[in-house]
């Protein structure tokens, strides 16, 4: 949450000077809202889509115990949503993608990271501004290593003007063991 609170800060602070538009972040697959509040709470323009109307009834709560406001809620698949917008020529200025495994969209759309993961970052790829942008991705699926996220980022997004990182998220026990929670790709351009 720190990259994405610091890079939209860095972002709102830039527009701001230059007397630019308030940047957008779109959170896709957006659970419970943590990544949309850290956006939020940097002055992003938060737009939090999940598939589930619950989960974005959950998180809309946890905006509002945190004394916060002004999150565009979207209850749609998430694919869906990105390819309307890369039609509409919407643009932002970050994108978080924290995909499951498998899922289901709200219509009954069907979601399988292994097929749809490159579909959704071409997608993503066309409607994040091609500067002063950022992107992350978290996989939680096993067969992902932060080699294969990375370079699947590239390959979506071009490979030129941009930094890239990748590496494990994991959970230190109680005991000094680290516990990987997954893999972890951050893209600035």
């Amino acid at each position: 949450w720190e990259f994405i609170y610091r890079n939209s800060r860095e972002l709102v602070l830039k527009a701001r000077n230059e007397g630019a538009p308030v940047p957008k972040v779109l959170n896709l697959f957006a659970y419970t809202g943590a990544a949309s509040l850290a956006a939020r709470a940097a002055g992003a323009d938060v737009t939090h889509l999940d598939s589930v109307r619950q989960v974005v009834t959950w998180a809309r709560g946890n905006m509002e115990n945190s004394a916060m406001d002004n999150i565009r809620w979207v209850v749609e698949d998430a694919l869906k949503f990105a390819r309307r917008e890369a039609r509409r020529g919407n643009l932002y200025q970050g994108i978080i993608l924290d995909p499951p495994a498998y899922g289901h969209g709200p219509d009954g759309e069907k979601w399988k990271l292994d097929e749809c993961l490159f579909d959704m970052l071409r997608q993503v790829s066309s409607i994040l501004a091609p500067k002063d942008s950022f992107l992350v991705l978290n996989l939680y699926s096993n067969g992902y290593s932060a080699v294969l996220g990375e370079t699947l980022v590239r390959q979506a997004f071009g490979g030129s003007g941009m930094q890239t990182e990748s590496g494990e998220l994991v959970l230190e026990d109680r005991f000094g063991k680290k516990l990987p929670l997954s893999v972890v790709v951050r893209m600035r351009r």
